[in-house]
């Protein structure tokens, strides 16, 4: 199997390694940075652990069979762990494959442009290179950071459901956004 290894002007989007597991670990289990993700958000090394197995798993299925692609964010020379942004297949079909995608990243590199970054690029392998034919994101309505990114890559916000889950402390509202290939086509001039 052929490792995805994408690179942006700052970043290199790799594949999981074992060797990322302390980091890994570090990241998903700090809960200012899981605060939108608890569904991520790692109460254990052991949840850690079973985390970052199932994110590897994906790096020995050919690219075409993958339910998802996970890749971590790193720096571009010393490959060192930042973060990490993927996607999972959620359908299947003659038209392409519909892919809801995430992301998080440290707290040192947050407001510089890192996810906006790493999430075009996602973008580009997804749409030129897996098939998808479009992509769908959310986040908890007051997340702003994540929404502008969101936004700034070209997606649409296509609703909101008020009042939608208990999220940490409160019940709260969750926003939806999706691209589509032949908008994202457009936006980067290939149409």
């Amino acid at each position: 199997m052929k490792e995805i290894r994408l690179r942006t002007p700052r970043l290199l989007l790799r594949e999981y390694r074992w060797e990322d597991l302390q980091a890994h670990n570090a990241l998903i289990s700090d809960p200012d940075v899981m605060y939108y993700i608890q569904d991520v958000f790692s109460h254990s090394f052991a949840e850690s652990l079973s985390n970052l197995a199932g994110a590897a798993e994906g790096k020995y299925q050919d690219a075409a069979d993958r339910d998802f692609v996970f890749l971590v964010i790193a720096d571009p020379v010393t490959e060192e762990y930042m973060g990490g942004i993927g996607y999972s297949v959620l359908e299947r079909s003659p038209a392409g494959k519909r892919v809801e995608a995430g992301y998080f990243l440290k707290k040192e590199y947050w407001g510089k442009g890192y996810c906006t970054e790493a999430l075009e690029e996602l973008l580009r392998y997804a749409f030129e290179e897996d098939g998808a034919r479009r992509m769908d994101m959310t986040c908890v309505a007051d997340n702003v950071r994540s929404a502008r990114v969101m936004e700034k890559c070209g997606f649409v916000f296509e609703g909101e459901r008020r009042g939608y889950e208990w999220h940490v402390d409160s019940v709260k509202s969750r926003r939806y956004y999706g691209l589509l290939k032949e908008e994202w086509e457009k936006q980067h001039g290939k149409r």
